[in-house]
């Protein structure tokens, strides 16, 4: 079976709710999911939000300098305009991307940002016209409120997995106050058979 390490990055300083829950460590929870990758011969899928891709363009660059596929993070379907700031950060460092993960509902009738994109990644309902890779575990954010519980997300995880294509969404930020050395998911990772992106998963 298919596995894909869907990883989030919307982490900005200055966002205070997240912060007072989850603390500062997704900057150094990236670097650590990098040398992860590096050391164990992984290729993560980073998805991206207009934001971050704002505030720290060199997060963009290191992702793809790395050997990992990266694409964008849509919060808000419904506000074009993020879009057109994401493509402008996206053209700047000379990538394209061809997908987007979704935090909400795809409004219905709406149209797509872009025609470059292929698919899109979510728990929701998603535009017709792309390719639809699902998610089939619960939202880390919305599910995990402790070490253990998080522990338990991650073997019900392979559960589903064992049924079909496993697309496991974290979030750093999040990942840094559970799991801050990454012993639980690498010991995950290691059941598992090496990650591919969900580029590598589209049909020709």
């Amino acid at each position: 079976m298919d596995f894909c390490l869907r990883v989030d990055l919307d982490y900005v300083p200055w966002d205070t709710p997240d912060a007072e829950q989850y603390g500062h460590g997704e900057p150094a929870m990236f670097m650590r999911l990098i040398e992860l990758a590096k050391n164990r011969g992984y290729r993560f899928h980073f998805f991206a939000s207009t934001r971050v891709l704002r505030a720290f363009p060199a997060t963009a660059e290191a992702v793809l300098n790395e050997g990992h596929d990266l694409d964008w993070l849509c919060k808000h379907p419904t506000e074009i305009d993020r879009w057109e700031e994401a493509h402008t950060a996206f053209e700047s460092i000379g990538h394209v991307p061809t997908g987007m993960s979704l935090k909400e509902s795809w409004p219905e009738n709406s149209e797509l940002p872009v025609s470059t994109l292929a698919f899109v990644c979510s728990h929701l309902p998603a535009p017709t016209n792309l390719h639809h890779f699902e998610v089939l575990v619960p939202s880390l954010k919305h599910t995990v409120t402790s070490t253990s519980s998080y522990q338990k997300w991650l073997t019900n995880s392979l559960v589903v997995h064992k049924k079909q294509r496993l697309i496991l969404p974290i979030v750093p930020q999040i990942l840094y106050k559970l799991d801050p050395q990454l012993n639980h998911l690498s010991d995950i990772l290691l059941k598992l058979p090496g990650p591919k992106t969900l580029r590598q998963f589209m049909p020709n």
